[in-house]
């Protein structure tokens, strides 16, 4: 395996994204705003409990929006011309496809961070958020969302569709979540179905610390970029033919 070239590939699209401050600070703004007037609420009808609750499911959602305009840069920038000069190097469709997903991943960590950062030294006061865990939730989300918008990309060839999509599947990882919604009090068919969203399950392991959570995310993360990555690259390599 070509490391040395897929290193520098996915260096220079993480450096992309910390460049085009433009696309991630706007969503950093956002979801930290919406992470302290929304705590707010829950901490006075619900006290600290409910606030803890609400921030701890905040946090990861707070990667989505960010991941997936950074992946629906990557596909719409996937040119002909670009991608015969990636491919000059010993690497493969696939391989290409993967690395510069990094740009999406990216970009959800950035805005995660800055979340995080809020959440843990101003809404709940508790630095201790700041932990190998917490890195590794978040990490395997943002490859969760960037796989899944690459893999349903590939239905859309336009702009304004992949906007309308972006929004269509944040509305759907936030709402249909435990980001606002205890687990145990709704239904059991809603509950699998709640739980079958890794927003969820990254919320839920941020609250409990469980185990079997923290590995049903890194499988479904795992299988999700996957699926994404092989999907992109099929649809790339027809536009090369």
């Amino acid at each position: 395996m070509p490391v040395r070239e897929l290193l520098i590939v996915a260096l220079y699209e993480a450096g992309s994204a910390l460049r085009r401050w433009e696309l991630w600070l706007p969503y950093a703004f956002s979801a930290t705003l919406g992470l302290f007037m929304v705590s707010q609420g829950f901490g006075a009808f619900g006290g600290e409990t409910a606030q803890r609750f609400f921030v701890l499911g905040w946090i990861p959602f707070s990667t989505v929006t960010a991941a997936s305009l950074g992946t629906i840069t990557v596909v719409l920038g996937l040119s002909h011309q670009s991608l015969r000069y990636w491919l000059s190097l010993p690497l493969s469709v696939r391989q290409v496809v993967a690395v510069k997903l990094v740009m999406g991943v990216t970009m959800g960590l950035l805005v995660a961070g800055v979340t995080l950062a809020a959440a843990a030294f101003w809404i709940l006061r508790a630095p201790t958020l700041f932990n190998l865990q917490t890195a590794l939730v978040l990490l395997l989300l943002t490859f969760a969302t960037s796989g899944l918008l690459a893999a349903l990309s590939i239905m859309v060839r336009d702009i304004t569709k992949m906007s309308i999509l972006t929004i269509l599947i944040s509305a759907i990882l936030q709402y249909v979540s435990s980001v606002y919604v205890p687990l145990d009090s709704l239904a059991p068919w809603l509950r699998g179905l709640v739980l079958a969203n890794p927003v969820t399950l990254a919320s839920e392991v941020l609250r409990t610390g469980e185990a079997a959570l923290l590995a049903a995310l890194a499988g479904e993360a795992v299988g999700l970029f996957v699926a994404g990555v092989y999907l992109l690259a099929r649809r790339v390599r027809t536009q090369l033919e």
